[in-house]
């Protein structure tokens, strides 16, 4: 029964965001009506994962399905701008982070996890194993963090970039499958995320239908049927909720000053963003929506969706942001731990001279 409400409320929220002209309805209605409502109500909605990870391995299959040989070796290519834009990127968030710590009683370690523009889910983990970081502050800043990029990055990529002219996402071109070409490519997508989840990929339940679909068009050479526009527009209502349900706006009051600074960070490394996908569409070629959302500090799943409904190419954008979030959950705890390690050192250092 709780699970119904919620959906109910998420469909309401996309129809009313629909009605706005809001960019991702679909998804950004669930997550603002969700949220809200728990507010409200004091105390939060539910929603399943295990339904918000099945409509995760459909947006997944429809962002690998694009994808061909010429497209991998393209991505190949550009491997060295990808890492590239990935230290700009987290170095930007550790510029906020520092601004953070100078304007606000939040310690420096909390305000380095909060900051990076990594996933929520990711950064909260990290926190919770290093000692003195605040999970609460912690989390609170990675969810302002998301809200702003998950409002303001599609209403950008809509509204007021040129229009993407890929051809090859779901919403651009309906290429009906037959039967059996629908039920070989669902077991290959389902398959993709249970492989996934067993080798504990980041984000299994997208990844890996991402990259299994990926690879079987490429073994096969073969054409993935499209989703049609209802399935994306559906599974987006359902990751939507589970993101809104996700989020405690009643915590928000805890940390004041926080809001100020962490709005001017994102603005920052939006800015960034934008600069760096300027500089890659012009050397390698691409629309620059697609090198906006590649090189945007949202997450996988939200700038998916973005590509699937601006018609970006989807494949582009996943190597850009596979490439970051790698990065971040990787390598970034092990400089995170350094550069906290040092941050205590010369505090420490400080404190026996006073």
């Amino acid at each position: 029964m709780e699970y119904l409400k919620t959906l109910i409320l998420s469909i309401i929220g996309g129809i009313v965001m629909t009605y706005l002209n809001a960019p991702l309805p679909w998804t950004l209605g669930p997550i603002v009506f969700v949220a809200l409502g728990s507010l409200v109500r004091k105390r939060p909605f539910r929603w399943s994962l295990r339904v918000r990870n099945i409509a995760l391995i459909l947006l997944g299959y429809a962002m690998g399905r694009p994808f061909t040989l010429e497209t991998g070796r393209a991505i190949l290519s550009q491997f060295p701008l990808m890492l590239t834009a990935t230290l700009i990127t987290v170095s930007a968030g550790g510029f906020t982070a520092w601004l953070m710590f100078r304007h606000t009683k939040i310690n420096f370690t909390s305000c380095l996890l909060g900051c990076v523009p990594g996933g929520l889910s990711q950064m909260v983990i990290l926190a919770d194993e290093i000692r003195d970081a605040d999970l609460t502050a912690v989390t609170i800043m990675q969810t302002l963090r998301m809200l702003s990029v998950v409002f303001v990055i599609p209403f950008l990529t809509i509204h007021v970039l040129p229009p993407a002219s890929h051809a090859g996402t779901a919403q651009a071109v309906h290429q009906a499958g037959s039967p059996a070409e629908v039920l070989t490519f669902a077991a290959v997508a389902v398959l993709g995320a249970i492989t996934a989840k067993k080798i504990h990929l980041p984000t299994a339940p997208m990844l890996g239908p991402i990259l299994s679909t990926a690879a079987f068009v490429v073994i096969t050479d073969s054409a993935a049927p499209a989703v049609p526009v209802p399935y994306i527009n559906a599974a987006q209502i359902l990751v939507g909720a589970y993101i809104g349900s996700s989020i405690d706006l009643t915590r928000l009051h805890q940390y004041h000053g926080m809001g100020k600074v962490l709005f001017g960070g994102v603005l920052l490394v939006l800015c960034v963003s934008m600069i760096l996908g300027i500089a890659i569409a012009n050397l390698t070629g691409i629309d620059l929506a697609t090198a906006f959302l590649s090189t945007a500090p949202g997450g996988l799943t939200e700038m998916g969706i973005t590509a699937l409904v601006v018609g970006a190419d989807s494949s582009t954008m996943v190597a850009y942001q596979l490439t970051r979030l790698l990065f971040i959950m990787l390598v970034f705890p092990y400089i995170a731990r350094g550069i906290v390690y040092l941050y205590r050192k010369k505090s420490a250092g400080q404190t026996f001279k006073d």
